[in-house]
């Protein structure tokens, strides 16, 4: 009894030995799950327990930073439930920062590798991460540089001391930061290996803190020597991952076993034991709040019992929070520092984003910054922002790693229908005051084989420019295309186009999703083709050789998501085309002719397409798809000279394998409707609806000539639905379609990869 009394007596003056108690908090990583550290030190605030000093990995720096800073729960919360939030940790770019002028023309390839010249031996240089990092590295930079320089670059004069750790790599020891630079300290202890691109300190190649320690427990309790820890684990021990799961895999043998353990008489654990989730499953994070409160609620009498000290109030938390943040000073640029490149190269980037000697708001050097990321000459980028006492401004510091000087490019198209197509590419890039890339590509197959070499220069300045040239083979062996669901032998090609082209095109931006540009192109395209699908192999074939020279202006805008299987994003491409051609006709013995032919012709051409996809409810968007085509030419020497030189409507990848001889017309309307339903990032399903209009259709006569139709006598449709997987290795896609008014209606075929060709020469 008497023992029961003395237990009861000493817990009863516990509160008069804890009034200076100091308490130390304690972050686990554990990728998204670590969002739960917002629920406990929500309820830590609630119920009035002071956090003296806060330590975390990984996620767990994250939050912790964003607390030691001076943001409340609610805060962090509406930062990591916006938008921007989801940009940044998965790398998609937002689309008025998608900067249509530094993109090249798109090629069928499905995987690019580098090749760094510099050593005696070449060295490939793959990706080192899923996720690209700019947008992220400039979120860190922009959330934690002005309170990095409030505290003067000093952890221990945050809002809250902070620490947190990260893994040297290239060292392999454990690196603890209590200094320094607020953002960069933060980048290193959530870079998960493979997820996220590491980032260079000092010379050496930092990971994520949980490599070596989840739980820097004895960090917190050997840095700051609190009287009491209050240990939040979300992280789960290592489980056996999925056969399938590479990237589980990969973090069980990169990250160690920690230890969680907490003495009792020293502190409180609390253990979330949440289940494995996805390392960006962001939309959860209500659910992981409230799991963390709710965890921290449950344990709250033992928290009180070791802690007899109170905190301030909120209202009081709330003054002093706001006086440190009013302390920030505001993020403005007048000077920057790039590392990494050669004096010229230097200029280039300097010139890239200062087009003035003016002062730049964070905003405007997010514009110039994200910018320099679609520039395909450089292959990564890290800022910083470093301040700078005597003028209260800061310098940009930009480490600028450029492209590997060589790069390979492969590509691969095979179907169920017969279409295979091969796609091997280079492109060699220099940088100094100018970008210069020279490129070449070969592509062949059963339907079509092309060669392309070119050049690229870009010129940064006040208003940038950028010259560029091709040389351009087309071969397209149009057969009697087989729409079954798998092939069969076919017959020789009743429609084949030989076509050389050069184009020279200068171009400039236009705001930051668009371009204008005018060019020439010559071209001499070679048809060989028969007037009749019932052929022998007796029967010469017709050959027109159309000569044409062309100039154009021209506006492109394209914020979309994919190259060929966009279910995001908008474009447009408006065009007006003046040129000359000559075609010289030599029949066949399938002509009702003997006579050679020549004509020669002034042409123009205006082309007005608009497509793009708007966000519906939930997974749902509805695109649609706009285009019209007014070509004025004279009928040429016969019915499939005439068709084969007409524009023609081909809006999807099942389409680009035809020749849609009902579909071309010198002017028409098109219009179509795609609904979109996104079962994941990878995975959808789409409907496409058209309609198209020829406004007169080209006819054939008895004679093989061509004719001109009625004005808008007919109408034509296609109809498909389709299932896409598109992987980081190449696109899988499943078509069913109808297309009105041909032979065979009915088209069916699964493919891998991306279809696509060399420009023509009046292609804008």
């Amino acid at each position: 009894m008497l023992k029961k009394y003395f237990i009861l007596c000493i817990i009863g003056f516990i509160p008069l030995f804890a009034q200076g108690q100091s308490v130390g908090l304690v972050l686990s990583g554990g990728g998204v799950k670590g969002l739960a550290h917002i629920g406990v030190i929500k309820a830590l605030e609630e119920n009035r327990i002071p956090i003296d000093y806060i330590g975390g990995t990984s996620m767990g720096a994250i939050i912790g930073a964003c607390y030691a800073m001076g943001m409340s729960t609610d805060e962090m919360i509406e930062i990591i439930s916006s938008d921007e939030f989801g940009y940044w940790m998965s790398g998609k770019m937002e689309e008025e920062y998608k900067y249509y002028f530094k993109a090249e023309e798109s090629a069928p390839d499905i995987l690019n590798i580098g090749i760094d010249l510099k050593d005696t031996v070449p060295k490939t240089r793959l990706p080192l991460s899923v996720i690209p990092n700019h947008l992220m590295d400039f979120a860190f930079m922009e959330i934690f540089s002005s309170a990095s320089a409030a505290a003067g670059y000093n952890f221990d004069s945050l809002f809250v001391p902070f620490l947190c750790n990260a893994v040297d790599i290239s060292n392999s020891r454990e690196v603890v930061f209590r200094k320094g630079d607020l953002s960069q300290a933060v980048r290193a202890s959530m870079t998960v290996p493979l997820y996220f691109r590491p980032i260079v300190m000092d010379g050496n190649i930092m990971y994520d803190g949980g490599i070596y320690n989840n739980f820097p427990l004895q960090h917190v309790l050997s840095q700051f020597n609190p009287d009491v820890v209050i240990g939040s684990k979300a992280a789960q021990g290592n489980t056996p991952p999925d056969e399938f799961d590479i990237l589980g895999q990969i973090e069980n043998i990169v990250m160690k076993p920690s230890s969680y353990e907490i003495d009792p008489e020293r502190g409180v654990l609390l253990d979330m034991d949440l289940q494995k989730q996805s390392l960006l499953a962001f939309d959860k994070i209500d659910e992981f709040v409230e799991a963390g409160y709710q965890k921290t609620l449950e344990k709250m009498d033992s928290i009180k019992l070791l802690i007899g000290r109170k905190a301030e109030d909120s209202a009081t938390i709330a003054l002093r929070r706001e006086g440190f943040k009013n302390s920030f000073p505001e993020l403005r640029f007048n000077e920057l520092d790039i590392t990494g490149l050669d004096d010229k190269q230097k200029e280039y980037v300097e010139r890239s984003i200062r087009k003035t000697d003016s002062i730049l708001d964070v905003d405007e050097m997010k514009r110039e910054y994200l910018k320099l990321a679609n520039d395909k000459s450089l292959f990564y980028l890290y800022p910083r922002a470093v301040y700078k006492p005597e003028d209260s401004l800061f310098t940009m510091k930009l480490r600028v790693v450029p492209q590997a000087p060589l790069e390979a490019r492969f590509g691969l198209f095979f179907s169920t229908t017969g279409l295979a197509q091969t796609y091997l590419g280079f492109s060699y890039r220099q940088i100094s005051e100018v970008s210069a890339l020279l490129k070449g590509s070969i592509q062949f197959g059963r339907y079509y084989d092309g060669v392309n070499l070119g050049f690229r220069f870009d010129y940064p300045a006040k208003i940038p420019l950028f010259f560029e040239g091709n040389f351009n083979y087309n071969g397209f062996q149009y057969n009697a295309y087989n729409t079954t669901f798998f092939f069969e032998d076919q017959k020789p090609s009743y429609v084949t186009e030989d076509e050389i082209n050069i184009r020279f095109d200068v171009g400039t931006p236009f705001r930051i999703n668009g371009l204008l540009k005018t060019g020439l192109g010559v071209g001499r395209n070679k048809e060989i083709y028969y007037m009749t699908k019932d052929f022998s192999s007796t029967d010469t074939s017709e050959v027109s050789n159309v000569n044409k020279i062309s100039l154009y202006v021209a506006s492109e805008r394209s914020t979309k998501n994919n190259k060929q299987f966009a279910t995001e994003g908008s474009s447009h491409s408006h065009a007006i085309r003046f040129g000359y051609g000559m075609e010289s006709y030599n029949p066949g013995s399938t002509a009702l002719t003997e006579n050679n032919e020549s004509l020669s012709f002034f042409w123009w051409s205006v082309r007005l397409e608009n497509s793009g996809f708007v966000p519906l409810k939930g997974s749902f968007s509805l695109g649609y798809h706009l285009r019209v085509q007014a070509s004025f030419k004279p009928l040429l020497s016969n019915y499939y000279s005439t068709i084969i030189e007409a524009p023609v409507f081909q809006p999807n990848i099942i389409t680009n394998g035809l020749f849609m001889e009902q579909y071309r017309a010198h002017q028409f309307f098109a219009a179509g409707l795609m609904p979109v339903y996104k079962f994941t990032k990878q995975l959808h399903a789409k409907f496409e609806a058209y309609a198209y209009f020829p406004v007169q259709e080209i006819l054939m006569d008895e004679n093989n000539k061509a004719y001109l139709g009625n004005y808008f006598e007919s109408m034509r449709s296609m109809v498909f639905g389709s299932l896409s997987f598109v992987s980081v290795v190449g696109p899988v896609s499943l078509y069913l379609g109808y297309i009105s008014d041909t032979e065979n209606p009915w088209i069916a075929q699964l493919s891998f990869g991306y279809l696509l060709f060399n420009k023509k020469s009046s292609d804008e």
